[in-house]
């Protein structure tokens, strides 16, 4: 017991350093690219920055996905004196959020390498190419937050009633879970940033909580 709340205290502070890393990465290199509207100029950008793209993706999908699991577990553990129907559900929705991130980086690596290789033969189709595969990874993990807004907001609502957490942890879960509900609407997409900032936040507590 000791042992998972431990790995689940260092995953939540791992997790919180891909977000701190990627979004600094996100602001500082890569902001024209994410925003880009000409796939022509993003595998432009892809071809040119190809080793800096994979860390970013690696750290922001691949690592966040797999330090998830021990913190699922984890929190799942924690809350299974509370005997909740919700608190289980939440947990199976923590397990699919991690399956999906993974997915998603695993996408964008093999995106990334097979619009690089045609790009040199064929520019038309290495841009089409990209537009669609870039389509299913932002469906996959990048448009919504659906399924990480679900976890978090269930498990802070148990914890909260249980009094598991601090109570301004709990807070917070609730408020970055609904935040992340909101993003399942097309207009409001860009509400994932509040998500994403405010996880830093309950990473860093939930995962020092855990430790301790």
């Amino acid at each position: 017991m000791q042992s998972i709340q431990r790995l689940g205290g260092i995953g939540a502070l791992t997790a919180a350093g891909t977000f701190v890393v990627g979004i600094a990465m996100f602001a500082t290199i890569f902001m024209d690219f994410v925003n880009a509207t000409d796939p022509s100029a993003a595998v432009e950008f892809i071809v040119d920055n190809q080793l800096s793209l994979y860390v970013w993706n690696n750290v922001i999908h691949i690592v966040f996905g797999i330090v998830l699991v021990p913190l699922v577990l984890a929190i799942g553990d924690r809350l299974r004196t509370a005997h909740s129907p919700l608190a289980r559900i939440s947990s199976v929705f923590g397990l699919i959020w991690s399956g999906v991130i993974i997915a998603t980086g695993m996408v964008v690596n093999i995106s990334y390498a097979t619009v690089s290789d045609l790009q040199g033969t064929d520019p038309e189709m290495a841009s089409s190419v990209w537009a669609s595969l870039d389509a299913v990874a932002n469906g996959l993990g990048g448009g919504n937050e659906v399924l990480g807004g679900i976890w978090v907001l269930g498990i802070s609502v148990v914890a909260l009633r249980e009094r598991l957490f601090a109570r301004r942890i709990n807070y917070l879960g609730v408020v970055m879970g609904i935040s992340a509900l909101l993003t399942i609407v097309p207009a409001l997409e860009d509400v994932g940033a509040v998500f994403g900032l405010g996880l830093i936040v309950w990473f860093a507590a939930v995962g020092i909580t855990l430790i301790r």
